[in-house]
């Protein structure tokens, strides 16, 4: 009953601070200041929410993101809550590509603008295919990390599959010969409900083993988007499903129900 409005405390001063004296800023000029050094200030902002929202970050395979290139991260989606471990874990810059929605919100909008993410509209096929474009030449450039969801959805059942990619998702990073990192996520789903249920919320990612261009190059874009999705399927059902459901076992959350057979 009281999660919100304790994050609230916590953490409200420093999101109101950064937002006046920062995003507002970024917003409105996003190109002329760079990147790294947004995502720097945000990375703090987004760990310290995290924190005040009582989530724990489970880490696997930061060995797997690249530190010498740039890189295109595509992950599974289950929450609005989904693009917080990775603004808050990566070291770098990097930017999203989200639904035209998200623009028209308090905060998180002029926050989207700040870190340059391309807001996308999924029934236009002509912008969409825009954005992808962007995304390509600014992949060339090789300066920055983009981030996508390739379901185009949340999918809010924590029992459901990982929905199929959309192949087209990953044109830009193939055209560009960039690296594609995909990553599995799971837990999110449960940090921002209505009406929170624990005292903690365990939120596991794992970053799977890069795909480099040498290894794709012969792929179609829908080869691609099935290989990432069982790739992350799999981590999903025999490793962070279990381990979640383990993790809420050990913290003893009266609220939790979940029996792991029927994952089987």
């Amino acid at each position: 009953m009281f999660h919100y409005p304790k994050a609230v405390l916590r953490v409200g001063p420093r999101i109101l601070a950064t937002y006046f004296f920062f995003i507002k800023k970024w917003a409105k000029n996003p190109k002329r200041y760079p990147l790294t050094l947004k995502s720097s200030k945000i990375r703090v902002l987004m760990k310290k929410i995290s924190d005040a929202l009582q989530v724990d970050f489970h880490i696997f395979g930061m060995e797997n993101i690249p530190t010498d290139e740039n890189f295109f991260l595509v992950c599974n989606h289950m929450s609005g809550f989904d693009p917080f471990p990775f603004l808050s874990i990566i070291d770098g810059p990097i930017t999203f590509v989200g639904k035209i929605e998200l623009l028209k919100a308090p905060f998180l909008g002029p926050t989207m603008q700040a870190i340059e993410v391309l807001p996308m509209e999924r029934e236009n096929l002509r912008q969409s295919l825009k954005v992808m474009q962007t995304v390509e030449e600014d992949l060339k450039k090789g300066v920055n990390n983009w981030m996508i969801f390739p379901e185009g959805t949340r999918i809010r059942d924590q029992m459901l599959p990982v929905a199929p990619f959309h192949h087209g998702t990953f044109r830009p990073a193939m055209k560009a010969g960039v690296t594609i990192v995909p990553a599995a996520c799971y837990g999110s789903f449960r940090v921002l409900k209505n009406k929170p249920q624990f005292k903690r919320y365990p939120v596991f990612v794992t970053f799977l083993k890069p795909i480099k261009k040498e290894q794709y190059q012969n792929l179609s874009t829908g080869d691609m988007a099935a290989l990432t999705r069982n790739m992350i399927q799999k981590e999903i059902t025999y490793h962070l499903r279990p381990l979640d459901h383990e993790t809420m076992k050990k913290n003893c959350e009266k609220n939790y129900r979940f029996d792991l057979l029927i994952t089987q």
